[in-house]
């Protein structure tokens, strides 16, 4: 699998790091923090909202209803909730009838269990299972159910088809080549002689059969460099979500400064214990088991921008982004405290954070720069780019395996781009690419960022 060309279609190859690509001289990687607004796009309103709403969950775009539609959590015993929006601020809380709470269906309840997870699954041939939903029991119990339309829900089964204690939040993802099933998982793990919350995952290709959980993302020294010496100071990974590009996989870690712990007897109800800020950085991995740190570590969500909604902690941001138009939005959990700050002092909604389209990162020509990926095979017969060339100039490159230029696809051959665009096609003498045979593509830039290449239609 490793030595397999990558497919490039409409999952785009990323520039977060160098796992697509075999060269790149005269670019840097600059990763770069989102806007976020100033007010939260979803609050508790609502009885059955218990007080607070949790991004522990999912927004999807659904294309042919041309709406957004969300997943979102409330305090245990915690229940599934939906959500619609035309356009990501506003959201509608429909009463759909499924289940009773406070003797009333008229409610937005779609099922029950801590953080939701949905995806909406393309390998699946039934229509009937097209969105697969993950969720938390008690004690880190994961519980599987599928759906037609992301409102009815049947489950698996009665029994959680795994367990890991301590893993009261997970998200999933999708291997976009294999289908392949992938849960991330909190649980408590002894590292550098400390018990702290860490991410495990377990993997599946039926949702039912899982294999057993492995460790593989912890914080490490440099996590710590703040702590005093001797004190009970620490960081724990609260969650992360973990999203599919062309080459690998983005992690959206939630990394948790434990400034105090309180003891019990100090703690009114509903209040944690461990109390301190939680970050939202980034980081990458080839095969979603094996992660790298990005560096600088950036908090890819900057908390308390331009409010007080979410100036304390982000627990953590939904299992799937979002790309419409020409932006890139990750709803996130938002506090205004830090995490152990007592309720109802602490106030919990939902947010959401903006980039450009895919524009966690890019690689970045201030003079003359060139990059050539790994072997593509392209699905689709159009190539696209996500550049901002406004002040330079984009060309671009087909070559085969051996790395000799393909007839006609060749730097001179291709039409300069020179403009600031999210989705420009690239144009050669012949725009129509060889679908099949495995390509690199080079991309040579003059005083020009590169954030991601995909193939198209036209």
């Amino acid at each position: 699998m490793a030595d397999e060309p990558l497919m490039l279609g409409a999952v785009p190859l990323l520039v977060v790091d160098d796992g697509g690509l075999v060269s790149a001289t005269g670019v840097r990687r600059t990763f770069h923090p989102a806007r976020t607004l100033a007010k939260p796009v979803m609050e508790a309103d609502r009885p059955v909202e218990g007080g607070r709403v949790y991004i522990y969950g999912s927004v999807i775009f659904d294309p042919k209803q041309k709406r957004l539609r969300m997943w979102y959590g409330t305090p245990k015993p915690s229940k599934v909730l939906y959500a619609t929006s035309s356009d990501g601020l506003e959201w509608t809380k429909p009463a759909v009838g499924l289940f009773s709470d406070d003797n009333s269906f008229r409610n937005n309840i779609v099922h029950h269990g801590h953080s939701p997870s949905v995806l909406r699954d393309e390998f699946e041939m039934d229509p009937e299972k097209r969105y697969k939903m993950l969720r938390a029991g008690g004690d880190g119990a994961g519980y599987v159910a599928y759906s037609a339309d992301g409102i009815r829900w049947t489950d698996y089964s009665s029994e959680p088809v795994f367990t890991c204690p301590g893993g009261d939040t997970m998200t999933l993802a999708q291997n976009p080549r294999t289908g392949e099933y992938l849960a991330y998982h909190k649980n408590l793990t002894e590292i550098r002689g400390i018990k702290r919350r860490t991410v495990w995952l377990t993997r599946s290709r039926d949702l039912m059969h899982w294999d057993v959980p492995q460790l593989v993302f912890v914080p490490d020294e440099k996590d710590e460099d703040w702590t005093t010496p001797n004190s009970k100071q620490r960081a724990d990974v609260y969650v992360m979500s973990v999203f599919p590009h062309a080459s690998g996989f983005v992690g959206m870690p939630s990394i948790f400064r434990i400034e105090t712990t309180r003891p019990p007897g100090e703690l009114t109800p509903g209040q944690a214990g461990d109390d301190g800020p939680i970050d939202i950085q980034l980081v990458t991995s080839a095969d979603g088991v094996s992660w790298a740190r990005t560096e600088p570590r950036v908090n890819m969500i900057p908390r308390g921008a331009h409010g007080d909604f979410d100036r304390g902690a982000l627990l953590g941001v939904s299992n799937t982004p979002v790309n419409v138009g020409d932006r890139t939005w990750v709803y996130y959990t938002a506090l205004t405290t830090s995490h152990g700050a007592p309720i109802p002092l602490k106030r919990i909604s939902i947010g959401r954070a903006e980039w450009r389209l895919h524009g966690f990162a890019s690689l970045d020509a201030e003079g003359a720069g060139e990059v050539e990926t790994k072997p593509v095979r392209f699905l689709h017969r159009r190539l696209v780019i996500n550049t901002d060339a406004s002040e330079g100039e984009v060309r671009v490159e087909l070559r085969d395996l051996s790395g000799k230029t393909l007839p006609g696809y060749s730097f001179a051959d291709s039409k300069p781009v020179s403009i600031d665009a999210t989705r420009c096609v690239v144009r050669w003498k012949t725009d129509d690419i060889p679908i099949g045979q495995p390509l690199t593509i080079a991309v040579k830039m003059r005083s020009a960022r590169l954030f991601s290449l995909w193939s198209a239609e036209e």
